[in-house]
């Protein structure tokens, strides 16, 4: 039997012990009994009972109010986190993905039979059981959602451990979780086989074979392939490391890529001889953008991912090799010519050593494979050449 929970604050509260453990109710004449999380004072309780007496008695009108925030509450670190100078150092693109994770994150229930969220509940609430739990469902069902997930999340925790402090660091729930998403096996490196078939079907001087130099000897996106123009090369003279000083002809641009964010990281890239000899038959005069269509036009952005899938299959080059796989095929080119990681990151623009690094990790895969396979024949060439050793005689 239910016992009278004696607190005047909370009429309709009554307690009972299920499976050791008390628990609280709200029950209302003719209505269905609603269970309340936790106990008095929590959060959690104090807002489903609240919800519970709004919606039985006089059933007053609940008004959401737009950009509503409890303290110290999930809703509250989202407003927050839209303030800070990190944020507003995002591209409009990367706020908006980030504000649907945060926004389907906030409207989850907490327990699936309460109807409060995680948008009112307390940051410190939030425990890595029940953060786990919530992001290996989302993880059954597509992996790389629930490793964005997990980013949008630990953004809200950063805002409550080093923005505001609500929470101690070491307390951060997500510490101990890591979403892995496999690597993708799309857009792979070009093979020599492969690029030797492309320059076999498209001659130098061709849209093909230009737009496959760009991409290739300077490791371009698509975005800046078809953007680059003469005017970005420039002759400068550079003076080495050795002290030796020498004329380079080179590209010199930004990247498109987080133009918006921070005008785009700044880029030049040496002209070496095989992509010189790819420049060599186009009319430079007519300036404009280096890569143009046979009416003598730039080629949009979104137009070269299908002209390359009708390069490469006028090449007979099976599916599944594209004009991003050619800046796959950079990177491991000069991983595989043992250039540091620092020099590749600079080269290929990237903005952290996470994708660098990959390249190098393949590349030193390879060495310690060669490296093993000629240990093995090595020692395998020492044992044949002693079994063929004649064997010693022995005279008295």
């Amino acid at each position: 039997m239910a016992r009278p929970f004696k607190n005047a604050r909370y009429p309709g509260v009554s307690s009972r012990t299920k499976s050791g453990k008390l628990v609280y109710r709200y029950r209302a004449k003719g209505m269905p009994e609603i269970r309340l999380p936790g106990k008095p004072g929590d959060p959690e309780f104090e807002a489903a009972y609240e919800k519970a007496t709004q919606n039985h008695g006089k059933k007053a009108a609940i008004v959401d109010l737009p950009g509503r925030a409890l303290p110290k509450t999930f809703g509250h670190a989202a407003r927050r986190l839209e303030t800070t100078m990190e944020w507003l150092d995002f591209d409009e693109a990367t706020q908006q993905k980030n504000a649907r994770l945060i926004e389907r994150f906030l409207n989850l229930q907490v327990d699936p039979n309460y109807p409060l969220t995680w948008r009112d509940t307390p940051v410190e609430h939030l425990d890595a059981d029940r953060l786990r739990a919530m992001i290996e469902g989302i993880f059954a069902t597509n992996r790389t959602v629930a490793k964005h997930m997990m980013v949008a999340i630990r953004k809200l925790l950063w805002v409550a451990t080093d923005v505001e402090k609500w929470i101690r660091p070491q307390d951060d729930p997500s510490l101990s979780i890591r979403v892995r998403v496999p690597k993708s096996t799309k857009n792979p490196a070009w093979p020599i086989t492969i690029r030797e078939k492309f320059e076999e079907r498209h001659p130098l001087g061709t849209a093909a074979r230009t737009c496959y130099a760009l991409g290739f000897w300077l490791g371009n996106r698509r975005g800046d392939i078809a953007a680059l123009e003469w005017d970005d090369l420039v002759t400068e003279e550079v003076e080495l490391f050795d002290g030796s000083l020498v004329l380079i002809e080179a590209f010199d641009f930004r990247q498109r890529k987080n133009r918006n964010r921070h005008g785009g990281r700044e880029m030049f890239i040496p002209v070496v001889d095989k992509l010189a000899a790819a420049l060599e038959p186009l009319d430079r005069l007519k300036g404009g953008t280096v890569l143009k269509t046979a009416y003598g036009r730039s080629f949009s952005e979104k137009s070269l991912t299908g002209m390359m899938q009708h390069w490469t299959r006028q090449a007979d080059i099976p599916a599944g090799y594209t004009l991003h796989g050619l800046r796959r095929t950079f990177g491991t080119y000069l991983a595989e010519c043992n250039i540091q990681a620092r020099a590749i990151m600079e080269a290929m623009g990237h903005s952290s050593m996470t994708v660098t690094d990959e390249y190098v990790r393949e590349a030193n895969k390879k060495r310690i494979a060669v490296d093993i396979a000629r240990a093995i024949n090595e020692r395998e060439a020492k044992r044949d050449a002693m079994k063929r050793r004649a064997a010693l005689r022995v005279v008295k």
